[in-house]
């Protein structure tokens, strides 16, 4: 099973997205705000700043609407590690960087 981590981030915040690659699709994805916290949906954080609490809601918003552009998988996938890309219809342009691909089937052996 091949599987690869992302960075997505903008200018305030950032998640990593690790996921099983699957012939042309992502999926099995797995996101983290950091620490050693993982979790199958976009992480709801909770700010007491008014400010600070929109501006992750609106990040999560331009995550979703990322995943939902039709050929998103495919970016991705097709990144090479250390290369990013840029989703600009977003509230404040998302970079997507390939940090990381690993095979689980190696680790395990």
């Amino acid at each position: 099973m091949e599987r690869g981590v992302w960075i997505i981030l903008n200018e305030d915040f950032s998640l990593t997205l690790d996921s099983e690659i699957d012939g042309c699709k992502i999926v099995d994805k797995k996101f983290s705000p950091g620490e050693d916290i993982w979790t199958h949906e976009l992480p709801r954080l909770g700010f007491s700043e008014e400010k600070i609490q929109m501006d992750y809601d609106d990040f999560l918003s331009d995550i979703l609407s990322l995943f939902s552009e039709p050929e998103v998988d495919k970016v991705f996938i097709d990144a090479k590690i250390g290369e990013e890309s840029e989703y600009i219809n977003a509230k404040k342009p998302l970079l997507i960087r390939k940090i990381e691909e690993y095979s689980v089937d190696e680790i395990i052996e």
